[in-house]
């Protein structure tokens, strides 16, 4: 495999412009807390001024010392709610339940939409066509909080099928991922559709099928592999979507993942954790969106030889 040096210069610069990125994005996020109202450690019992110069003394820092401490030692510094524990310790629990969360709904979501999107092209001007229509129109008309609260009144209060909440069993976790890959079920049927037409109309599909290839190897060499690419260009934000989509799916469902840290820190005026949970989706965002571009290349060799 061949990659072309404006490519590889390319691809750098990339990388560079991702670190600037990041360095931004903290600084902006840094800035905002700051000037956000209210005080991370005003309570109902005032504390004495020798408790509150020892808590800032322990948990305050200058912007400065964040950002060094973030670029060069990976120090997060400790929460303000979660006395004696880290932001790295607590992400640290959080980041795994969101990952799961995100990447079952990622997979189901490309799956479905890729196979509805095929079968919808396929039998274009039937009955099927229109029902996936309908299917993608409405995924991406209702809101996830309408859904989630939907699928608990039905099927765990209504039916007892599945918990109301929580994230201990795989029956706890059915109603939470439907939430969040329903629209994005939707979204990619429909790119996946307008592309697997496009292609359907195509010299090379019509020379394959008149060489007498059998149906299944045209579709899956030949149509699939050209016609998932906007697919693959649509999965890197919409992957760092779904990360970020879990804020209101995991309060929903009190999912103990980092959405529900985020919206717990905000409230909770607990600085250092929510920038932590800014970062950590914002470094998810820029290097799925690297990896985007690295896969569309290995995939399509014109894009790295040009």
């Amino acid at each position: 495999m061949t990659f072309s040096p404006a490519y590889l210069r390319r691809i750098g610069v990339r990388v560079l412009l991702n670190a600037l990125t990041l360095i931004i994005i903290i600084s902006l996020s840094y800035a905002i807390m700051k000037a956000a109202p209210g005080k991370p450690f005003q309570t109902e019992r005032n504390p004495s001024p020798e408790v509150l110069a020892e808590l800032h003394r322990k948990y305050d820092f200058t912007y400065w010392q964040y950002l060094q401490g973030i670029l060069f030692h990976g120090d997060f510094r400790y929460s303000y709610s979660h006395r004696n524990s880290t932001v790295l310790e607590i992400l640290g629990e959080a980041l795994p339940v969101s990952l799961e969360l995100g990447a079952c709904a990622l997979l189901i979501a490309v799956a479905a939409g890729l196979a509805a999107g095929l079968l919808s092209a396929l039998f274009r001007g039937r009955w099927f066509e229109g029902l996936v229509l309908s299917f993608a129109m409405l995924g991406i008309a209702i809101p996830s909080f309408v859904l989630g609260s939907l699928l608990q009144l039905l099927f765990s209060l209504h039916w007892r099928v599945t918990p109301v909440a929580g994230w201990s069993g795989w029956d706890s976790k059915i109603l939470p991922i439907i939430t969040l890959s329903f629209a994005y079920i939707a979204y990619i049927t429909r790119i996946a559709r307008g592309s697997f037409m496009e292609n359907l109309n195509k010299d090379y599909i019509r020379t394959a099928r008149a060489k007498g290839l059998p149906e299944g190897r045209v579709l899956w060499k030949h149509l699939l592999r050209n016609s998932i690419l906007p697919v693959i260009n649509y999965l890197a934000p919409a992957a760092a979507y779904i990360l970020t989509g879990t804020l209101v799916v995991e309060r929903i469902f009190n999912i103990p993942g980092m959405g529900r840290y985020f919206v717990e820190s905000v409230f909770q005026r607990d600085f250092p954790l929510a920038l932590g949970v800014i970062i950590i989706y914002s470094l998810f965002l820029l290097f799925l969106n690297l990896l985007a571009d690295i896969v569309l290349t290995l995939i399509d060799p014109r894009i790295r030889l040009q």
